[in-house]
């Protein structure tokens, strides 16, 4: 219980150390079948917790790898013990299914920074405020098919916390380009009021990927 709640707690500390910098989403294996934040909160971070005991389905994470990246053949699918995943098989992710505890999927460089990580009941989807005006449109585009490409691969619920909103992207779409405007168009008005540096910016003052940077 003690290692359960240190482990929320810092969960929740990064996760909210992460609100400044990035717009996250979680989409997640729901078991009673219809959204509910609750429960999508328990799965991620279960799903999150190494000592936590979890389901396990190598199959379709790498289903889901391998939709994501055949939509856009520019995403790239990365483990930290194998490498490429596009060259990996189930039977590989079974046989070391301990060591897969995620699989991440980055942009190419010159695209617009977007990352998800693909974890054994849910996928995290995180960019950074970068982005304004047409960029952020079509960034939003693109999240909203992978929104469907996870939900026709996999059947997972989406959960935004920026919004509230937990559903059914089968039935609802997806709806934060407004929420992402309203943080990444002041961003450096918000970071520091007393700062003229333009958020613009922030791209050339931060030398690492956002999610590098905790």
């Amino acid at each position: 219980m003690l290692i359960s709640n240190l482990h929320r707690a810092l969960f929740f500390a990064r996760y909210f150390k992460r609100q400044l910098m990035s717009y996250d989403i979680f989409l997640y294996k729901s078991k009673i079948g219809r959204p509910d934040e609750e429960e999508a909160d328990a799965i991620v971070l279960a799903d999150t917790d190494k000592w936590a005991e979890k389901e396990i389905n190598p199959q379709i994470k790498l289903s889901i790898v391998k939709a994501l990246t055949e939509c856009n053949p520019r995403l790239q699918a990365f483990d930290f013990h194998y490498g490429d995943v596009a060259k990996l098989s189930v039977k590989t992710i079974e046989e070391e299914k301990n060591k897969f505890d995620h699989i991440e999927i980055n942009t190419s460089e010159g695209d617009a920074a977007l990352q998800l990580i693909v974890y054994n009941n849910h996928v995290f989807i995180t960019v950074p405020y970068w982005y304004k005006g047409d960029e952020a449109k079509q960034l939003f585009k693109d999240i909203k098919s992978y929104i469907k490409i996870i939900r026709q691969t996999a059947g997972y619920f989406v959960w935004d916390p920026q919004t509230g909103q937990v559903f059914d992207p089968a039935e609802n779409n997806f709806e934060g380009l407004n929420q992402y405007l309203n943080i990444s168009e002041n961003l450096a008005e918000i970071i520091n009021p007393s700062d003229n540096t333009h958020s613009d910016d922030l791209r050339e003052q931060i030398k690492k990927p956002w999610w590098k940077l905790w």
